[in-house]
């Protein structure tokens, strides 16, 4: 299922992947896919 919606990082409108860590909603430049996390936790 896809989630539309505000990147809680960049603010972009987006398709909207969810971080497995801290459960943020990030566009697809914000999140990791080979990680499963957005970049806030990466770092």
């Amino acid at each position: 299922m896809e989630l539309m919606g505000l990147c809680q990082i960049c603010g972009k409108p987006s398709v909207l992947h969810t971080c497995m860590l801290c459960g943020s909603n990030v566009c697809a430049d914000c999140f990791d896919a080979e990680h499963g996390i957005c970049i806030r936790c990466k770092n």
